[in-house]
């Protein structure tokens, strides 16, 4: 499977809009927006990845799977986690940090952590959409290496399709029994993971990378689809956001994906040029910093205009995640390609 240089262009809006939004235009641009779609793209990847496997090797290797996937994410997510650490020493941060939460952080559990008991873990580190893709890694490779493994592609496409009309019913009947919390629903596993398996549906049926003949979107498919993405940004019902927004998200994204893998215009053209694929390229590192430099600077120079945040933070994260690539992800990056045994080259960079 061929490296697909317009998702790179896909990974750049993703941070891009999360970034923004966390500057402090949250109002105006959709920050969850950001994160669905980087759900959408690791549900895509890993899945084309694994049927690659499947059709070259004849099986799914689960042990190099899960060294790619531990290469790929823990340096980077360990060092951030620490370096933020430090930082906060410095500021006052409220609740403190308590050995549990960072616990719960550093297992992929801060989606839950309330659920749990559990305290108050690093501050300002988005580690809870890093859990809900941890928590798929580690069941669908699975499944599709054992119960899944022989059946047609359009076949499990349809069994996620059923996984997410039954994630939109536990988010549908979770809503009477949340009450004031109906906002939990957006960072659990269990009510998000739908995200994620719409990218598996288009994995595995109408694959413009895997499948012969594959479904090609006209423009107006593409232009309908965004429509539906803006529509759903517009409707403030709290109901309607909890619940049917993420679905109509998914399907959205099916086309618009479908789409820009397809397109070779000028949509394509923007998504894969120099600037968008180098973002791309520190995407995972980018949403995992910005967040805490956001508050250094903050903390430094109060008051700062949001006009000049966006730069200087922008700045400042790029650095951060350029020393990262270099010093960390790149040799990573070889030492997980020597694990790879399918000819692919598309890196796996999970929503952050």
């Amino acid at each position: 499977m061929n490296h697909i240089r317009a998702l790179d262009g896909l990974r750049a809006l993703a941070v891009s809009i999360v970034f923004v939004a966390h500057c402090g235009l949250e109002r105006l641009v959709p920050g969850g927006l950001g994160v669905t779609i980087f759900f959408f793209l690791s549900g895509y990847l890993i899945t084309s990845l694994l049927r690659s496997e499947v059709a070259q090797l004849g099986k799914v290797d689960l042990r190099g799977f899960y060294m790619r996937r531990t290469l790929r994410i823990w340096p980077s997510l360990y060092l951030t986690v620490a370096f933020t650490g430090l930082v906060s020493l410095f500021m006052p941060i409220d609740p403190p940090i308590q050995a549990t939460g960072v616990v719960a952080q550093l297992a992929f559990l801060s989606n839950y952590a309330g659920q749990l008991g559990l305290g108050a873990g690093v501050p300002w580190i988005p580690l809870w959409s890093l859990a809900v893709e941890e928590h798929f890694y580690l069941l669908f490779p699975i499944l599709f290496a054992t119960i899944l493994l022989g059946r047609a592609p359009r076949t499990i496409a349809l069994w996620c399709a059923v996984g997410c009309l039954l994630v939109l019913a536990v988010r549908i009947v979770s809503v009477p029994l949340l009450g004031e919390n109906i906002g939990q629903i957006y960072y659990w596993s269990h009510t998000r993971i739908d995200s994620i398996l719409f990218g598996c549906c288009l994995a595995l049926w109408q694959n413009p990378v895997l499948d012969e003949a594959a479904w090609r979107p006209k423009p107006w498919h593409f232009a309908a689809a965004v429509a539906v993405l803006l529509l759903c940004l517009l409707v403030r019902s709290e109901l309607f956001r909890q619940t049917l927004r993420y679905t109509l998200q998914g399907a959205a994204l099916f086309v618009i994906f479908s789409f820009v893998i397809w397109d070779r215009g000028l949509i394509a053209r923007w998504l894969s040029c120099r600037p968008a694929r180098l973002i791309g390229l520190y995407s995972y590192t980018l949403y995992l910093v910005h967040v805490p430099i956001i508050e250094l600077i903050r903390f430094l120079r109060p008051g700062l205009p949001i006009l000049a945040m966006i730069p200087i933070a922008g700045v400042l994260s790029m650095l951060y995640a350029a020393a990262m690539y270099r010093l960390v992800e790149a040799p990573a990056a070889r030492w997980r390609r020597s694990l790879h045994r399918v000819d692919a080259d598309v890196d796996m960079v999970p929503a952050g």
